[in-house]
């Protein structure tokens, strides 16, 4: 369970007072994409996690995985490319991610212990999406025998289908429901000291990749693993080079997978758009995957908006919102995920105290997960879980809209600035057991960007709906249910008041 979750309210903030010059805000009818996750990646941070209790393991699973923490719905597999005796390893040695593949080409699938350990719970959690990736072919492939710094070549390509092949027909046949394997990881860096795992693909290679991986998977029990590609790092660095795949890559690529560390324009994504629909002219295109995300340090665009900083409030929280909303509704990604599900504080909360993990540090720690865990465990003994506003973002978007979910777009004219929304309508949970809402549930999230509330007027989807449930997310709550009236039918408009800096999730049930 999610620490520090509440629920009290007011339920006058459900109805509101009368709106001083609101508009309706009203909610197209017309399908748009059928969501299908929202999740993280299980990068690095299991090497930590294996010191942990086990029970605070099964813990932090639970936080991730289940109804009552964050129940997200796609988690990403970092499958390694380390052999275990490279030439070289990454010098950050928590980033040596162990292949099943060793060095000399033998396979030992006990392998990654860690890792694997959190890919298990993950499927004993059934979280729709799992999805393998990789940073680099495994190194006894590289032509520098290292997880690390080496340009793929394309007589390699062969052998890299094979191993996927052989290890994802592997973890199908123990159990793991694979949804999709990445076979490259931002392709266009190439890590040469070893910070990281990775290697450089050429444009014009990746096609090739993606139809061998396809061709060999389809032999085997993973052939209904899906590849996508090619998790490019920036997206104004797709629009120059997906020119040289995409074209031929319609008919095998699953789905268009992106980073956005050029933290780009709204004009940007438009342009993208248009070129995937230019590339694929005549075919169907794949649906993109938004596929990571982190470490903004401001609201700005361009690469130098990365860097170091913490800050587990509303601000960031907000700006990651807007990034959501930018992907689902201008590329119409169909799914979203952060980067890393767990990183280190920037400081030890046993020395420092609360304000370790409560406030904002300007130039230490990173942007970049959805639960923090003291680094310096080992010597505080702090196994404790420590959540952000972020966290609770991510659990509006995977609570509320579940895989199966369309989007519907809202009309934001009648917004006020600083205000977007994203809405989606949605199947019954399998739990519920009463009638009510047995065609669907309408789950509307609103982002207040601004310092002060606001008050809105939303037309009622459909002819009537009833509302269910609103919760938000606010700069002094984490999770807040506020009180509603039971079983009433709204017809016409109902106002909702959004709270300065907020996310507030309006759910209703189809009635007439």
């Amino acid at each position: 369970m999610l620490p520090s979750l509440a629920w009290t309210g007011i339920a006058i903030a459900a109805y509101g007072v009368p709106a001083v010059a609101a508009a309706a805000v009203t909610i197209d009818l017309t399908a748009r994409q059928t969501l299908t996750s929202f999740g993280a990646a299980g990068a690095w941070w299991p090497n930590d996690l294996a010191n942990f209790p086990v029970e605070k393991q099964a813990e932090l699973a639970d936080i991730l995985f289940s109804p009552s923490g964050i129940w997200l719905s796609s988690y990403r597999y970092n499958l390694g490319s380390n052999g275990g005796s490279d030439t070289h390893d990454c010098y950050q040695p928590y980033r040596n991610i162990q292949s099943p593949a060793l060095t000399n080409g033998t396979y030992d699938f006990s392998r990654d212990p860690a890792g694997r350990r959190f890919l298990e719970y993950a499927a004993n959690h059934s979280v729709p999406s799992i999805t393998f990736f990789l940073n680099s072919a495994p190194s006894f492939i590289a032509s520098n025998q290292r997880s690390f710094g080496w340009d793929f070549t394309a007589n390699a390509t062969e052998a890299f289908a094979d191993y996927i092949a052989k290890v994802l027909s592997h973890y199908t046949d123990q159990g793991i429901k694979i949804s999709h394997v990445s076979p490259m990881n931002e392709p266009d860096y190439l890590h040469p000291a070893g910070d990281q795992e990775g290697m450089t693909v050429g444009p014009e290679k990746r096609a090739y990749i993606f139809e061998a991986i396809k061709r060999k998977l389809s032999t085997t029990s993973a052939k209904n693993v899906g590849v996508i590609g090619d998790e490019t790092s920036q997206v104004n660095q797709a629009r120059n080079t997906w020119s040289q795949w995409l074209p031929n890559s319609t008919e095998t690529v699953a789905g268009l997978a992106l980073h956005n560390y050029d933290f780009p324009l709204d004009s940007d994504l438009r342009a993208l758009w248009t070129d995937i629909q230019s590339l694929t002219k005549g075919k169907t295109s794949p649906p993109v995957k938004f596929t990571e995300a982190c470490c903004a340090t401001s609201a700005g665009t361009g690469q130098a908006v990365f860097g170091s900083q913490y800050d587990p409030g509303m601000t960031n929280t907000l700006i990651v919102a807007r990034q959501v909303w930018q992907y689902l509704t201008i590329l119409q990604a169909e799914s979203f995920d952060w980067w890393t599900a767990v990183s280190s504080l920037p400081c030890s909360p046993s020395v420092f105290g609360d304000t370790c993990y409560k406030s904002f540090n300007a130039s230490s720690g990173f942007n970049d997960a959805l639960v923090y865990i003291d680094g310096d465990y080992n010597r505080t003994g702090d196994y404790n879980f420590y959540t952000t506003k972020r966290t609770f973002l991510l659990k509006h978007l995977a609570t509320f809209h579940r895989p199966g979910s369309v989007r519907h777009d809202v009309d934001h004219t009648n917004l006020p600035d600083g205000v977007f929304a994203i809405a989606s309508k949605g199947p019954r949970p399998a739990t519920q057991t009463s009638t009510l809402g047995k065609d669907g549930y309408w789950n509307i999230m609103f982002m207040n960007n601004g310092t002060t509330p606001q008050t809105i007027q939303l037309q009622v989807p459909d002819k009537a709906n009833i509302l269910t449930q609103i919760v938000e997310t606010t700069p002094s709550d984490d999770w807040r249910t506020v009180p509603i009236i039971p079983n009433v039918l709204y017809f016409g408009t109902i106002t909702v008041t959004l709270p300065a800096q907020s996310i507030r999730t309006v759910r209703f049930a189809k009635g007439i």
